[in-house]
């Protein structure tokens, strides 16, 4: 009897270590992450906003996006102590390309697109497109994006993404 006593109150002592705190966090899982817009349609009769916000790295490290397509253009709008870069331009071309500066662990990004006016015949097509958000060289999410014709309300896309 004595032996199992024992027994038990080592059996309970190995089951109490061995239980994970609920009191622990989660490690962040950090990558190098690149948002890729490639635009299809009528997309230069368009004004294209693109919003890149939050990415962060460790528990609230502020990183930059790097605007590397197009080449020709920097961020229209930076505010710093937001973390908030946003580009809005007629586009010459159909990509978009932004890269974490660091390897972060999540991000916002918003991607609107609004007519400049002018009448549309029955061959204009709508700006579409697809946002691959790549971590590590890999779709980590995508979406698809569609604005709306001449004289309609435009809805933007936005998305909060959390690496995991």
């Amino acid at each position: 009897m004595r032996n199992l006593k024992y027994l038990l109150v080592i059996a309970v002592a190995v089951f109490s270590f061995s239980c994970s705190s609920e009191d622990e966090e989660p490690k962040l899982v950090e990558k190098n992450v690149t948002i890729e817009i490639e635009m299809g349609g009528n997309y230069e009769d368009y004004l294209v906003t693109f919003s890149v916000h939050s990415m962060l790295s460790g528990t609230s490290t502020f990183v930059a996006p790097v605007l590397d397509q197009p080449t020709e253009l920097n961020w229209t709008q930076v505010i710093e102590q937001g973390n908030t870069y946003t580009l809005s331009f007629e586009p010459e071309v159909p990509t978009i390309l932004a890269t974490s500066s660091a390897p972060i662990h999540s991000l916002g990004l918003v991607f609107n697109a609004v007519h400049l006016g002018g009448e549309a015949d029955n061959s204009f097509l709508p700006l579409s497109a697809t946002v691959n958000v790549l971590a590590d060289g890999e779709v980590y999410r995508q979406f698809e994006y569609e604005a709306m014709r001449p004289g309609e309300v435009s809805v933007p896309l936005a998305e909060g993404i959390t690496l995991n």
